[in-house]
């Protein structure tokens, strides 16, 4: 099970609280964004570090999500993922995209980082990555959440997408949404939160009991802050082990 975090969103004091909590229903990955960062870098920089070292101390891995944006934004090169090594991240999720050799060439990256790959679109992209021989070792997948009614993955569409990624071995991971009343995400909808629209009016602990039941997907993040407690209690007793 993994959770997600938005700093932006949120106070540190109250993001840790969630980190604490999460742990008594065994949450060990975050899912945390940088896409919507908007302060100074060195800003950036202490914030997410304080965050991150404190994940750790707790055993949790640190994915953040990021987009070409962030990179400029940053003056990160491809090359060079330093930064988010000094921010003590684990990996990173590339939001968007590119031609394939860029996404293979990260993965021999000298910081050891995991490079995660967009998996919600059934398009040819893994399989032009995997042409260029990355390091399979290093190469992770996660689907899409989906914040507007409608929008969530068919499950025709998130079999084909996550059978993509599953016939080369990759770790995979998608998305289930808290149903809390105050639970927000990185955008003012709040119409769920998840990777399969048949997903979206389902209790937090059905889904993810779903994905269990199918056996495809190897982490299990809530993509929404924050569950409630009657929800807490119900994912402590799902059984991931099938």
């Amino acid at each position: 099970i993994g959770i997600s975090i938005y700093p932006e969103k949120d106070s540190a004091e109250r993001i840790k609280e969630y980190l604490k909590e999460a742990k008594d229903f065994g949450a060990c990955r975050i899912f945390s964004c940088l896409l919507s960062a908007e302060k100074d870098p060195e800003e950036i920089q202490k914030e997410f570090l304080s965050m991150n070292r404190y994940a750790h101390e707790l055993g949790y891995e640190v994915i953040l999500d990021v987009s070409p944006r962030v990179f400029d934004m940053l003056g990160i090169s491809y090359s060079d993922l330093t930064f988010f090594k000094e921010i003590e991240a684990d990996g990173i999720r590339l939001d968007q995209g590119f031609t394939g050799n860029e996404e293979a060439m990260m993965t021999f990256n000298p910081q050891g980082l995991k490079i995660e790959i967009n998996m919600s679109n059934h398009t040819h992209t893994i399989d032009t990555i995997m042409d260029y021989q990355p390091d399979p070792y290093h190469l992770i997948g996660c689907h899409n959440f989906y914040p507007h009614r409608y929008t969530g993955l068919t499950r025709e569409q998130f079999d084909a997408c996550t059978e993509s990624f599953k016939k080369y071995g990759l770790h995979t991971a998608a998305f289930v949404g808290s149903r809390s009343e105050g639970s927000f995400g990185p955008w003012l909808v709040k119409e769920g939160l998840c990777t399969l629209e048949m997903h979206r009016e389902l209790p937090l602990d059905v889904q993810v009991k779903h994905y269990v039941e199918m056996g495809t997907i190897d982490d299990i993040l809530i993509s929404n802050c924050y569950p409630d407690e009657n929800e807490k209690v119900a994912l402590k007793k799902v059984n991931l082990s099938m």
